[in-house]
């Protein structure tokens, strides 16, 4: 069951929208449903790739690091920021079977915990095959471009409804941007 109408804007190279995942799976149970989760892709190819030290992503880092600081949270990401389109398309291709949370997860512990490149088939491809997704399955779906649509779609939706940076979440027709604590989201996210 999905919370009426809450939607959450994310990207996978974003700190602050990992924080944010963390802090609503942590406060989901108490919910009256679940939030959706939302594809938005920061940076689309072909924007050039860039280096965490680049300054489009200085304040972002700012902001995240005493964040995860104060929740213990490690944020290790490698140097280069990869494009996440096909990050974005695992995570369709796991939510057509079910587990759309467990990948989300990984693949956010993936670059943050570990720095791993989430740009990279391969390694996405281990991802989906140790969460149980068939491995050939899953090679063959990013290869083919299977969800890019998908992935194009929401980023296109959410520009509509106002979207232009994430983390967002969309509630009872506003947006609220930026990163928020776990009684602030109860707070907005309880009828």
């Amino acid at each position: 069951m999905s919370h009426p109408g809450a939607r959450f804007y994310f990207d996978f190279v974003d700190p602050l929208s990992y924080l944010l995942e963390l802090e609503l799976r942590a406060l989901e149970a108490s919910l009256p449903g679940r939030v959706e989760r939302v594809s938005f892709e920061l940076a689309p190819p072909p924007m050039p790739l860039t280096a965490l030290d680049d300054s489009r992503w200085a304040a972002r880092w700012a902001e995240a690091r005493p964040v995860a600081a104060a929740a213990d949270v490690l944020l290790e990401p490698p140097r280069l920021v990869p494009w996440t389109r096909k990050a974005h398309e695992l995570h369709l291709h796991a939510l057509a079977h079910g587990k759309a949370d467990e990948v989300r997860m990984a693949i956010f512990s993936a670059y943050f915990g570990r720095g791993e490149d989430i740009g990279r088939v391969d390694r996405l491809v281990e991802i989906a095959a140790a969460l149980g997704l068939d491995r050939t399955t899953a090679k063959a779906v990013l290869d083919v471009d299977r969800h890019e649509e998908g992935v194009l779609a929401s980023r296109a939706d959410a520009t509509a409804a106002g979207v232009a940076d994430v983390p967002v979440i969309a509630v009872r027709g506003g947006l609220v941007r930026g990163f928020h604590n776990r009684a602030d989201l109860g707070t907005l996210l309880r009828p």
